[in-house]
């Protein structure tokens, strides 16, 4: 975790503040940090001239599992009520998983709303839309993973249908396996048994067996 200086510095870095007394504190806006200059001052621009108060800006990158300082420090910011807003739906989430998951989990849960500028026109802060907006996006989530449990489960399907199984492969054969059962029931000696099984490509090792920590009770007693 980090210190507390180090964190504050963290969020000045990522963070404009806009000084137009018309701004709104209850607008957090967000910038997704471009090469192009030029797109990232037109996003500013408009996240300003929106009333954002603060601005906070992110890393171009659309790797997954890459963090985002700025989004991450615009959602800790953010009170019930208080409103993100963007550009285009592509500045808040890289892909439509991350989307969805900012919409229902960040900002729907805790009360939130965001607002799309350009392009698909969005306010979920408006009452006569709001909810109908977070339902439409509830409902892509719940098709999209969906989605996913049916391709899952359609490509076992098909790899069973092939005669693969899905876990880890058998170590023995069928042949084998009956050969080591009449092994054991054979009332063969143990060596002989040991014998007959290092024959087979498996480990025959004994494994100790697991035996749960002694408790000490109050008094000292195990």
């Amino acid at each position: 975790m980090a210190a507390p200086a180090t964190r504050e510095a963290t969020i000045k870095e990522h963070v404009i503040l806009n000084d137009d007394p018309a701004a709104r504190e209850n607008l957090i806006g967000l910038a997704r940090v471009s090469t192009d200059a030029q797109e990232l001052a037109r996003q500013i621009d408009a996240l300003k001239t929106a009333g954002c108060a603060r601005i906070y800006l992110d890393k171009a990158s659309g790797a997954k599992g890459t963090t985002r300082p700025g989004l991450t420090a615009a959602l800790d910011h953010m009170r019930r009520d208080d409103t993100l807003v963007v550009l285009d739906l592509t500045r808040l989430g890289r892909d439509t998983r991350e989307l969805l998951a900012i919409v229902e989990d960040d900002l729907h849960a805790k009360g939130r709303h965001f607002r799309i500028l350009d392009g698909i026109v969005l306010d979920t802060s408006d009452d006569m839309c709001g909810e109908l907006i977070f339902t439409v996006f509830a409902a892509i989530a719940k098709f999209q993973r969906q989605q996913i449990v049916k391709g899952t489960r359609e490509g076992l399907d098909a790899a069973r249908a092939r005669g693969r199984v899905g876990g880890r492969p058998r170590a023995l054969t069928p042949e084998q396996i009956t050969d080591a059962r009449i092994l054991l029931g054979a009332g063969q000696t143990p060596s002989r048994r040991r014998r007959q099984a290092a024959r087979l490509p498996v480990d025959t090792q004994p494994r100790p067996r697991h035996r749960a920590p002694l408790t000490r009770r109050p008094d000292g007693d195990a």
